[in-house]
């Protein structure tokens, strides 16, 4: 008799543990969102901040080389304005190209930041970008909040130092000691490879 009241026990035991387990597993599954990177980019109200300082900068620089090109249309035949023209017009597109890198690293760790803070408290486990899901449920698109967010935060962009310019006069003048050091080491050289052998 023991025996007949173990089994049906041991069966009502082992469904409760299969019940349990099947909660868990629907609660296991990971919480996931998505959100569309280059839209916050694009949209947020610090990404519209890091397109106008940049624009202005753009502006400075379009100033600076159309002065030059004015003094060129009255003297086409001057050499130094066409060499400035010329060295200002490279500078300018490294300096924007710095400026661009800095304005989007900027925005990338404040969204970075955000996303983070937002996934925290929204209880997400993932937020994936939307270029990298194959396909998703619009209802998993988080974007628009996480836009929200973004534009809670104040992002204070700066121009980059700009490079000395001194610092192409001290590489003329060190290599001159450059090239006499091996001159001066091989002297040196043979006498220890004199004592060597």
């Amino acid at each position: 008799m023991r025996i007949r009241l173990f089994m049906p026990l041991v069966f009502v035991l082992s469904f409760m543990l299969l019940a349990c387990q099947q909660t868990e597993t629907k609660d296991a599954q990971p919480k996931l969102a998505v959100v569309d990177m280059a839209r916050i980019m694009r949209d947020s109200e610090p990404g519209k901040a890091g397109v106008k300082f940049l624009e202005s900068l753009q502006s400075g620089m379009q100033e600076k080389l159309n002065a030059i090109q004015a003094r060129l249309e009255k003297d086409p035949k001057d050499e130094a304005a066409q060499k400035e023209l010329q060295g200002v017009y490279m500078a300018s597109q490294q300096r924007m190209q710095a400026e661009q890198q800095n304005v989007v690293n900027l925005l990338y760790d404040t969204i970075q930041r955000v996303l983070n803070a937002y996934r925290e408290q929204q209880g997400y486990d993932i937020i994936l970008s939307a270029e990298v899901a194959a396909a998703f449920n619009p209802k998993a698109d988080v974007t628009a909040a996480v836009i929200a967010e973004v534009n809670k935060q104040k992002i204070d962009f700066k121009p980059l130092p700009e490079p000395a310019a001194p610092e192409a006069a001290p590489a003329p003048a060190a290599q001159p000691q450059e090239k006499e050091q091996p001159k001066e080491q091989p002297k040196a050289d043979a006498p220890e490879n004199g004592k060597k052998k």
